[in-house]
């Protein structure tokens, strides 16, 4: 296991105060297949699917599909960047069809996707894309109704839906994590929570397995806790906390280990002064 020691003092923090937005639409079509695909290939390989969507309405529903590129930070933040522009996009290499569909009331549709990996040696780890299924309502200058209309101006929530595609250059790329920015947060019930981000440095996609073992200041052990995470793609990063419950004040060691399979096991040493 890659073991990196560090001795930090992470003070508690005043709790953070978080305000979630109203809901001011429901969806209309939803996605019922899985939101993420991802297969092994080889160069000059193909792959392909579909995508099962659902009107929940009694009338028909418009929707457009396109590709995105896409990644996420520890930060909850995400982007969206046009298609084949990050670095390990294989938008270039995916299809869709159609661009544009109608549902049918209370009715289910397809849309079909193939991923064709170009014959390029220096192809090496997970590349991947998302296709982006969005709602278009009558008065959309996008939706068919609007072309023989007049179009209306205002202000209409847009509901997306994102399907990600991963493919893997089968027998290339190393799962590698590194971690940043442990917290000791206070949580509910008079608990404490210790939260750090995992990021994906090296070229390999991954479902990391994080675990943390918690020891008092003599060594003997406080508890064990773990979680499963999605897919972490190179260059992003998620963040994990762990509640410790309602644990006395004093001196702790934490081991953080994330498994990422197989003999890819990496860990981090924090002394804790709560």
């Amino acid at each position: 296991m890659n073991l990196v020691r560090r001795t930090l003092r992470l003070a508690l923090l005043a709790a953070p105060v978080a305000l979630a937005p109203a809901r001011s639409a429901l969806a209309q079509i939803v996605v019922t297949s899985a939101n993420v695909e991802e297969r092994e290939a080889r160069p000059r390989e193909t792959w392909s699917g579909i995508i099962r969507l659902r009107n929940t309405t009694g009338a028909p529903q418009e929707a457009r599909v396109y590709l995105a590129d896409y990644a996420f930070q520890a930060d909850g933040t995400a982007r969206y960047p046009d298609p084949g522009t990050a670095p390990r996009s294989s938008a270039r290499w995916t299809t869709v069809s159609p661009g544009h569909l109608t549902v049918p009331a209370n009715g289910e549709a397809t849309v079909a996707y193939t991923v064709a990996v170009p014959a390029q040696p220096a192809l090496a780890g997970t590349y991947w894309s998302m296709v982006m299924i969005q709602a278009v309502s009558p008065g959309d200058p996008a939706s068919a109704a609007a072309r023989n209309a007049r179009v209306q101006v205002g202000v209409r929530p847009t509901i997306r839906y994102g399907v990600q595609l991963a493919t893997t250059l089968a027998g290339t790329g190393a799962a590698k994590a590194a971690f940043a920015s442990p917290r000791a947060e206070p949580a509910a019930g008079g608990h404490r929570s210790l939260s750090v981000d995992v990021l994906n440095d090296g070229t390999l996609a991954y479902r990391p397995k994080v675990r943390l073992e918690l020891f008092d200041a003599a060594g003997n052990p406080v508890g064990r806790w773990e979680a499963v995470r999605g897919l972490l793609y190179p260059g992003t990063s998620l963040r994990q906390a762990f509640d410790l419950g309602a644990l006395p004040a004093g001196a702790y060691q934490a081991l953080v280990v994330a498994d990422a399979g197989g003999d890819s096991v990496f860990g981090a040493r924090y002394r804790l002064s709560l």
